[in-house]
């Protein structure tokens, strides 16, 4: 659920009354409402169902990364505090300064009622919160959980592009693929120390850290065919150009690594939107998402059709 590509920046682009409904949505964030448009998306099958419903409302999960959900109402409750006073608060928005209470929506309207969690790491939370999701889905927490990432433009975002729009994925445990569309999804986390970077042997570090995430995303029992694709988002700083370069040298030539969005950017969703792209456009095969951020995160996603070789592990 994300603005058409060309779109000019601060143009419409989503209804909610055509995408969720005429009544009880009108005063939510921006948010909130793309994130229950995709939530919508992500739970649809072709008999009208929704897959979550099979599941008991304890055993159902949400979670939910975001930088800037609640950016721009922040922005907007300072400004009228500060011309009109407290009193002038809506509360129909006010609530909503608490970011956790975008992912609440999406609990009460699909009956969630096992964990409800909202990550907002820099640039990574929305791989974040698959991580985390799947996680618990392994550990028997849940039996279903749907995680991803929302995202309003940033009225603050300096020179940083802004994000809008939600992705958002329906996750179950891996033994249990055959009720969805047999996509796997592996993910993992890594932390590159920005003042690590000024040193050789932090530099070294570094160089192991993403390594290990790496061969970890490509740990065996991991079963995948046809296409490969690595795409990165980057952001320019050294952090980010640190783990390009050890993620194109440990794929080598065999595989295609592609920089997809080298620029600084407001908000967790493009990596969420990439891995999404993958799956629906790219066919059978093994893709990879990474993202790295001058703050030090690091966030690596792979998903695959099952029952083949994974194509994309360097052979020597």
């Amino acid at each position: 659920m994300v603005p058409p590509a060309g779109l000019a920046r601060g143009a419409t682009w989503f209804d909610y009354r055509s995408q969720l409904g005429p009544r009880g949505y009108k005063y939510l964030p921006d948010a909130c409402q793309y994130l229950l448009a995709a939530a919508r998306e992500a739970t649809s099958s072709p008999n009208g169902e929704n897959p979550t419903e099979l599941f008991a409302e304890e055993r159902r999960a949400a979670v939910v990364g975001t930088n800037s959900a609640v950016a721009a109402l922040h922005a907007e409750i300072e400004e009228t505090v500060r011309q009109d006073g407290i009193r002038l608060l809506s509360p129909m928005t006010t609530p909503f300064f608490s970011v956790n209470l975008v992912a609440a929506k999406l609990s009460t309207e699909h009956g969630i009622k096992g964990f409800n969690l909202t990550l907002t790491s820099p640039r990574v939370a929305g791989l974040e919160a698959l991580h985390v999701a799947a996680q618990e889905l392994s550990e028997g927490r849940s039996d279903v959980a749907l995680a991803g990432a929302t995202e309003a433009a940033d009225p603050h975002s300096g020179s940083a592009t802004p994000e809008e729009g939600a992705a958002l994925f329906m996750l179950r445990p891996r033994d249990a693929r055959a009720m969805a569309d047999g996509a796997l999804l592996r993910t993992t986390l890594c932390f590159v120390p920005p003042s690590a970077l000024d040193r050789t042997s932090g530099r070294e570090r570094a160089d192991r850290a993403v390594r290990d995430a790496l061969e970890a995303l490509h740990a065996s029992g991991l079963p995948v065919s046809g296409s490969a694709s690595v795409r990165l988002v980057t952001d320019g700083s050294p952090v980010a150009a640190a783990v390009e370069t050890t993620v194109r040298a440990w794929y080598g030539t065999q595989v295609s690594v592609a920089t997809e969005l080298p620029e600084p950017r407001a908000g967790a969703l493009a990596p969420m939107e990439l891995l999404a792209r993958a799956l629906r456009t790219d066919g059978p095969g093994t893709h990879v998402v990474v993202v790295a951020g001058h703050q030090g995160n690091a966030a690596l996603a792979l998903v695959s059709a099952p029952d083949t070789v994974d194509e994309t592990v360097p052979r020597t």
